[in-house]
């Protein structure tokens, strides 16, 4: 349905069905400090022809934390931290939402692995990862989305599952959390279906037979993946790292920058290597070796990005609040129909 509700926004992710058509995770501000559990899904279609070019879906009872889309099938692929997965194709057919056995912290077949994060086509297939060191693939014939199965793909990689967690009390579910001491996986991309990283509190690969951790020259936590090709990958994480190699090869540090500066994204586009992280944007310099603040030449300058991606020519930075993407040419800036415009 088109939309244009009037109460704020916060887009918590985002990724690209095609270079100008983004789809989202969002969450209303009102409901911030409330205990209701519920995410709006949009999608922005500038070239659709309408005069108002988004389309949201409420998800009641769903907190979503990640998508994708899975090209060769026409999928889009929505997830939730409990483990809920929403398959659907471009007018809704195919259309199945999967729960991913023993996944998440509440749902009746939560077994105390923790929450899901991500979601991620690799290769031609689909994969989830989250805590407690959990990675899952789909697996299905291709015909029937139906009958498709969340496999576990993790092995012995995966940590046991944690006590029952406590009912209704925020602060003890924190306190859960942190003494049960949950390896978390944020992301997980690769260039094959033998070539596959997994990586937040650490950093494992997958070799078309086994995990094995990877060794860093950096103890800091890591939120995302840029895989280029089988010897180029990206790792960047807090406390201002980022680091360049592969599995075989080892990391190497990029990083100039030494203080609390979180990247939360990297994006390789137009032979430069952009980092989002919680105060702006910034550009690696290959030649230099330095990482420097990116000027884009908005007015005023990008506000919160987040989330990089790029594809069919056209890079996206995805803020909380602010929407814009890049032709290599010109910024342009994008409003949503429910926030402020940024002026």
């Amino acid at each position: 349905m088109s939309r244009q509700s009037g109460v704020e926004k916060t887009i918590n992710y985002a990724a690209l069905i095609e270079g100008k058509q983004p789809f989202f995770i969002e969450s209303a501000d009102a409901l911030r400090e409330t205990d209701v559990e519920a995410s709006v899904v949009s999608r922005y279609e500038p070239d659709s022809g309408v005069q108002n070019p988004w389309w949201a879906r409420v998800y009641e009872g769903w907190t979503a934390v990640a998508l994708a889309y899975w090209k060769s099938r026409d999928l889009r692929c929505v997830l939730s931290r409990e483990g809920q997965v929403r398959l659907y194709g471009a007018r809704g057919k195919p259309d199945h939402t999967f729960q991913i056995s023993q996944a998440g912290v509440f749902g009746v077949g939560a077994t105390g692995l923790g929450y899901v994060n991500r979601i991620r086509v690799i290769g031609d297939d689909l994969y989830v990862c989250g805590q407690s060191r959990q990675v899952w693939r789909f697996e299905y014939d291709g015909l029937d989305l139906a009958s498709g199965q969340w496999m576990d793909f993790a092995g012995l990689m995966r940590q046991s599952p944690m006590s029952g967690p406590p009912a209704d009390d925020a602060d003890a579910l924190t306190r859960w959390l942190d003494e049960n001491d949950a390896v978390d996986l944020v992301d997980i991309h690769g260039s094959s279906d033998a070539d596959i990283y997994a990586i937040g509190d650490e950093a494992w690969h997958w070799n078309g037979r086994t995990w094995t951790q990877l060794p860093l020259p950096t103890e800091e936590p890591l939120s995302s993946i840029k895989v280029v090709s089988h010897a180029q990958v990206y790792l960047a994480g807090q406390n201002g790292t980022l680091l360049m190699g592969n599995a075989r090869e080892g990391f190497e540090e990029l990083s100039t920058v030494n203080d609390e500066q979180n990247f939360t994204s990297v994006e390789l586009f137009g032979g430069s290597l952009y980092l989002a992280s919680n105060t702006g944007l910034f550009v690696y310099d290959f030649a230099s070796g330095r990482i420097e603040r990116y000027r884009s030449g908005l007015i005023p300058e990008l506000q919160d990005a987040h989330l990089l991606e790029a594809q069919d020519g056209i890079m996206w930075s995805f803020g909380f609040k602010d929407l814009a993407w890049f032709d290599s040419t010109a910024w342009h800036r994008v409003d949503h129909p429910d926030n402020p415009p940024i002026r």
